[in-house]
């Protein structure tokens, strides 16, 4: 794959799993994530910091926009395709920052980062 094509698929699962949060579809989300990220974060706990995340903001975001995306970061693993930083708009704007990678025969997210990034 290209550094182009990984970057948009990147994008493509961060705007999945972002739409899937505002639409409150947490089983959906929790089916983007990896092995791994799918052990920590169980349906219910993407709604309880979704929630937490909500709750500060203000009213419920209703749209989405994809602010920034990385191919190389510091913190990169060797599987890691690309990170992806996703607004949620609403009363008040916040984020929530994916890590996304290549993992057995798929693209999925291996980490979540939630809130505004600096």
């Amino acid at each position: 794959m290209s550094l182009t094509a990984d970057l948009d698929a990147c994008t493509q699962v961060a705007v999945e799993f972002a739409t899937k949060l505002i639409r409150r579809q947490f089983a959906g989300a929790h089916l983007l994530l990896g092995v791994q990220a799918r052990e920590e974060w169980p349906p219910s706990a993407l709604r309880e910091a979704y929630q937490e995340l909500v709750d500060w903001a203000g009213p419920e975001p209703d749209r989405i926009e994809v602010s920034a995306s990385r191919r190389d970061w510091p913190d990169r693993e060797d599987d890691d395709l690309g990170w992806v930083y996703v607004l949620l708009h609403g009363g008040e704007t916040e984020g929530v920052a994916v890590t996304v990678a290549r993992e057995r025969d798929r693209t999925a997210i291996r980490d979540i980062e939630w809130g505004r990034i600096q």
